[in-house]
């Protein structure tokens, strides 16, 4: 059983300190941060909010046709609204693709100049952090959004084979399944980061982040939880915005949610990279103390003889 210290250590004072940690990188790097937020971020957001204003009336119009197809009398009419909900999906699926293409080019310009400028602070000396490389975070991302793609698949099977049972009961499977997507995020964030900073690309990428986070595990979970707690609820004021308005969302309360949004873009990946650095000077050290206790059991085998 963990002691009231170790809980306050892994979900209170380590997540603290990385963002800590993290806004001073950002105080101590305003240019260079600037002109990411300005160059990268921010265009990214917008993109962002104008996917979620445009696909919003596709959204609504596939809730509405599954709700309809479950209530309709005879199966032609279930399956001529099945029909046209999957229509429908496929035009909004064609949208996001179409924006997809646009925003990641600006992602992965945030990613690897953000993680490459905090990786050289946090290390104390700027030569130490690997030249920016674009090929293998490019790939790591694209495995990233596979990964997390095929995950998402999940949770509408385990809604469709629990469908009938206790509410309780989907709403516990509903909430272990975020958990786990937030776990999944922790370390894969990570992976973005070793393929920034290191020589790892893709899967073994997102292995190496996995290995790093062991005994940081609650820490990560805890930096991730936070991160999917405010974009949740950025994305949920959209939403009731758009549905209050009638798709319409006034100036002012657009440019701040986009403005806000690029911000914890960039807040989010020096966070990641601070927490890699951490990690990554813990697993070290591990490893060291290992072999030293490995020469030490050598020598005084040796010593017997």
């Amino acid at each position: 059983m963990w002691e009231g210290r170790d809980v306050l250590l892994c979900f209170v004072i380590s997540p603290l300190k990385i963002l800590w940690d993290s806004l001073r990188i950002i105080h101590s790097n305003k240019l260079l941060f600037c002109s990411i937020l300005c160059f990268a971020t921010l265009p990214l957001s917008f993109l962002t909010f104008r996917l979620a204003i445009s696909t919003h009336d596709l959204r609504s119009r596939i809730y509405h046709l599954e709700a309809l197809a479950r209530v309709v009398s005879t199966r032609v009419e279930a399956r001529h609204v099945w029909h046209e909900s999957r229509d429908t999906a496929s035009s909004l699926m064609w949208t996001r693709f179409f924006f997809a293409l646009l925003s990641f080019p600006l992602s992965l310009t945030a990613a690897v100049f953000s993680i490459h400028t905090a990786a050289s602070v946090a290390h104390g000396n700027p030569s130490s952090a690997r030249a920016a490389n674009w090929k293998r975070p490019a790939v790591t991302v694209v495995f990233v959004y596979v990964l997390l793609m095929a995950f998402g698949l999940v949770p509408h099977i385990l809604d469709i084979t629990t469908f009938g049972l206790p509410v309780w009961i989907r709403a516990l499977t509903r909430i272990i399944m975020l958990g786990v997507e937030v776990y999944l995020l922790s370390f894969m964030s990570l992976g973005i980061v070793v393929s920034v900073v290191e020589d790892s690309v893709g899967w073994d990428a997102i292995q190496v982040g996995y290995s790093l986070i062991r005994g940081e595990r609650v820490c990560g979970w805890v930096l991730s939880a936070l991160f999917v707690l405010v974009s949740g609820l950025m994305n949920r004021k959209v939403e009731v915005m758009l549905e209050s308005q009638n798709s319409e969302i006034g100036v002012w309360d657009k440019t701040f949610l986009i403005c806000s949004y690029a911000l914890v873009v960039v807040f989010s990946y020096v966070v990641a990279t601070v927490f890699y650095c951490d990690s990554r000077r813990r697993h070290d050290h591990n490893i060291k103390e290992s072999q030293d206790d490995e020469i030490e059991d050598c020598v005084a085998d040796l010593s017997e003889l």
